[in-house]
């Protein structure tokens, strides 16, 4: 008893020794991965690396970094990777700076002229969960001390140049799906849930040709809204659908258009120090809600003769059961539609099942506020994750992103806010705020529970590969 009561102080106090460097902002590179998955790997000791040698190791971080984030990597994990890979072959005296839109690496050995590189990140739109998951998998492996800089090298070219998990087309119906359960659970009808997909279908395909052309993001957004309010309209106007029916149609389809990518990594982001990413996602989620704004009004000239019911889009209370089931079947669409493989879908369901319950358990049961409730249903989806993820080989952060979709995204409230405010409607202000705090609470929630759960896995979980040398 004794003995492992000094082994646990002896390992606080070298955690605490590492917190202390990275507040005094004098850590080495490795303190970087206190708090990580990576955290209790025996490194090989730093070695010299010549210039040229130096510059091609930098060159795959900096393009396993890219990668990383095209797929939908939190900006931490990108620098874990970093810092690890670099580790794993030796090289320590590194700095890693990731800001705005690039990625920079510079090696300084003492007394020697550094080696500095950089590279574009791109666009924080896209993502693809089985990239992600096999790019994890790559770093995983590097950092066993399985592959050597020339075969993850070649191992990297090839996942770059793989297909990806679906057809494009494949990809596509996993949308529809979770289009369908949303404008379920935006109190549609079976009508409104039958024709929700197909609208989606095309402003995505209208949205994917104007990116093609060339259109920046802010236009395409406003376009696509601006088609899918007056789309709904039409089919209103001919009395195919209710006033309520489209409300619940444009509601689904509104959620499906969020970034909810963003929305997570802009709270990451500013909790683990990464201000300038943080403050350009901001800016990023600013521009996307305006470019919402500037889509219907747009088309403001049809909104004037909409009835109360398209007006109010109040969510009605479904059954416990039907609430369960259209958000495990709509994060198993997203999963798809995200690009998340056959062995990522049973667990984002399972997640979508967890937030659904608990939100559901807090507004209904608790009378909580719906941020709250939402807040709370985060981080108990961020917490499961974070055990499930390395249990079942999968990157966390895949199985919480679906989960967050199917289950607890408040598009209804932002279809209505926004129709609300270019409508000119008392207190559409204050409701909008509301909305915003909802959205915050995703995030907020996610990164705690993840935290929370990682955490947890590190401490009491079995113990990873990495550790284990298996």
């Amino acid at each position: 008893m004794w003995g492992r009561l000094s082994r646990w102080r002896s390992r606080a106090h070298v955690r605490q020794a590492r917190l202390d460097r990275l507040r005094q902002n004098e850590a080495t590179l490795l303190d970087r991965l206190h708090g990580t998955a990576y955290e209790e790997v025996r490194f090989p000791p730093s070695r010299d690396f010549g210039a040229r040698q130096a510059a091609e190791v930098l060159r795959f971080v900096l393009r396993l970094g890219r990668e990383l984030f095209l797929a939908g990597a939190s900006t931490r994990d990108i620098q874990t990777a970093a810092v690890a890979v670099t580790a794993a072959w030796g090289m320590q005296d590194l700095e890693v700076d990731i800001s705005g839109r690039s990625l920079q690496v510079q090696y300084a050995p003492p007394e020697r002229a550094p080696v500095v590189m950089l590279i574009v990140l791109g666009s924080e739109d896209t993502r693809d969960l089985g990239r992600l998951t096999a790019l994890e998998r790559l770093t995983v492996r590097i950092v066993g001390g399985r592959l050597a800089p020339a075969d993850a090298k070649a191992a990297l070219d090839r996942q770059v140049s793989a297909p990806g998990r679906w057809p494009w087309w494949f990809a596509l119906c996993g949308g529809a799906v979770l289009a369908a359960m949303l404008c379920v659970l935006a109190s549609g009808t079976t009508r409104a849930a039958l024709l929700s997909p197909l609208l989606f279908l095309v402003t995505n395909r209208a949205a994917w040709a104007l990116g093609r052309a060339g259109l920046p993001s802010f236009y395409v957004t406003a376009v696509q809204t601006a088609l899918l309010m007056a789309g709904t309209m039409t089919l209103i106007h001919f009395g195919v659908l209710s006033g309520h029916e489209g409300a619940s149609l444009v509601a689904a389809n509104v959620i499906l258009m969020l970034p909810i990518l963003t929305v997570v990594s802009l709270t990451e982001d500013a909790i683990d120090g990464f201000r300038s990413m943080a403050a350009a996602r901001s800016v990023s989620l600013l521009t996307f809600f305006a470019a919402m704004a500037c889509g219907l009004l747009t088309v403001a000239f049809l909104l004037r003769g909409l009835d109360s019911d398209a007006r109010a889009t109040t969510l009605a209370a479904l059954p416990v059961w039907l609430t369960l089931v259209t958000s495990g079947v709509g994060a198993l669409g997203n999963a798809v539609f995200m690009g998340g493989g056959p062995r990522l879908v049973p667990w984002a369901m399972a997640a979508a099942l967890v937030g659904a319950g608990v939100k559901v358990f807090g507004t209904a049961q608790l009378d909580w506020s719906v941020p709250l409730a939402t807040g709370l249903a985060t981080t108990v989806m961020g917490a499961v994750s974070a055990v499930i993820g390395p249990r079942v080989a999968v990157p966390a952060r895949a199985v919480l992103i679906p989960g967050i979709a199917g289950s607890v995204l408040p598009g209804p409230d932002l279809y209505r806010s926004l129709l609300q405010l270019v409508l000119g409607v008392p207190g559409a202000t204050q409701y909008l705020v509301l909305t915003v705090a909802s959205v915050a609470a995703i995030g907020v929630g996610a990164v705690l529970g993840s935290l929370l759960g990682a955490g947890s896995e590190r401490k009491w979980g079995r113990r990873s590969a990495v550790r284990t040398g298996v």
